[in-house]
């Protein structure tokens, strides 16, 4: 087999590699795109979270934005209390609001095999 036979064959063997790692890059692109979508409608979801004392509640947006506090009367007249269950309910309002954005994102890299979900 000559030389110039060797390296058709090699050229035709990467081709369809070279092929493969366009369509990849494609679906890359894809994802990046959808990712950047699902961010923009996480800015604008809005997850309300209350206290377990039912005295706080907390509105989060998607991307972890607190948008508004509401506290109940009987925890105004407490400070001590009242910080206690506005750390809880933040540090909860955060946590839902992350794992609401994870699980989204999740579903976009779930097939790529890339290690992120």
């Amino acid at each position: 087999m000559s030389r110039q036979t060797n390296k058709q064959k090699n050229l035709q063997k990467g081709g369809g590699g070279i092929k493969n790692k366009f369509k990849q890059i494609q679906q890359l692109q894809q994802m990046q795109a959808e990712m950047k979508k699902t961010r923009s409608a996480l800015a604008k979801e809005v997850l309300t979270v209350v206290s377990a004392e039912g005295g706080v509640t907390i509105e989060i947006t998607g991307d972890q934005r607190v948008q508004n506090i509401l506290i109940s009367e009987e925890l105004l007249s407490n400070s001590k209390s009242l910080e206690d269950v506005l750390v809880k309910s933040v540090n909860e309002a955060i946590q839902q609001s992350q794992s609401m954005a994870a699980s989204r994102l999740e579903k976009l890299t779930a097939g790529l095999g890339l290690g992120l979900s």
